[in-house]
Order: structure tokens, then C-alpha cells, then sequence
């Protein structure tokens, strides 16, 4: 076991939470019903409550990710192949709108396909 497994033994793990850590506990909390202030936790708790809530069952599958966290336009990586998340997001949503799959795409791009193909069809 690593230390990347024992966030209470991290360095930074009384630290205030990232924005990505407090953005994923949101949208984990609104799937499973449950109440959870991020703000309340520092970065170990954070990790912990993140574990916790992706093993708990999802209660309520109509919750949506928000918006993402970081503009796309900002990424370090945007000009990166998309992820095969992003490519497989983008094939689904693609194809319930009615559009032609694009066969290869930057991660900065597919986050914003994404954003717009969720708007075309209200995923």
C-alpha cells in the first residue's frame, strides 16, 4: 500500500480541498442523496468522503455533472487526444443527436462537444 492510499498521511492532507475535490463530491452527494458540505472537509477527508461515495449506491440517477470546473480553453493538456471517456461521452450523445461521430478530437474540443451535445439533448 502507498502513501497515495493513506490520505491522512499526506503532506497536504489538512489543506482545504481542491475545487476539483469539493466539484466531484458535489455531483457523487446529488447522485447518491446524500447531504455533504465539501467546504467542511480538508483534502484527506475529502479523498475519504470521494472513496466512500463512489462505492455507496446511486440513489438518484438523474443527477448531472454540472459544469466543469476548469475552462477547457485554460487546459495544459487540451491539444492531448481526448480520453476514451471523452470519445465514448461524445459517441453516445453524437449519436441521440442525430450527428455524425467524430473520429478523433483534442480533449479541449470533446469538453466542449460535450457541453454542447448535452444541451442538444438534455443529458
Amino acid at each position: 500500500m502507498s502513501q497515495l492510499d493513506k490520505p491522512s498521511q499526506w503532506a497536504t492532507g489538512a489543506d482545504a480541498p481542491t475545487d476539483k475535490q469539493k466539484g466531484f463530491i458535489s455531483t457523487l452527494a446529488a447522485s447518491k442523496n446524500v447531504d455533504v458540505n465539501p467546504d467542511s472537509l480538508n483534502k484527506s477527508e475529502a479523498s475519504s468522503k470521494i472513496n466512500e461515495l463512489k462505492n455507496a449506491p446511486t440513489q438518484n440517477a438523474d443527477a448531472t455533472a454540472g459544469q466543469p470546473i476548469q475552462n477547457p480553453d485554460t487546459w495544459t493538456t487540451g491539444g492531448d487526444k481526448a480520453t476514451g471517456k471523452q470519445m465514448g461521452y461524445v459517441a453516445v450523445m453524437a449519436k441521440q443527436a442525430g450527428e455524425s461521430v467524430p473520429s478523433e478530437m483534442g480533449k479541449t474540443d470533446a469538453s466542449k462537444k460535450i457541453e454542447e451535445l448535452k444541451e442538444k439533448t438534455g443529458m
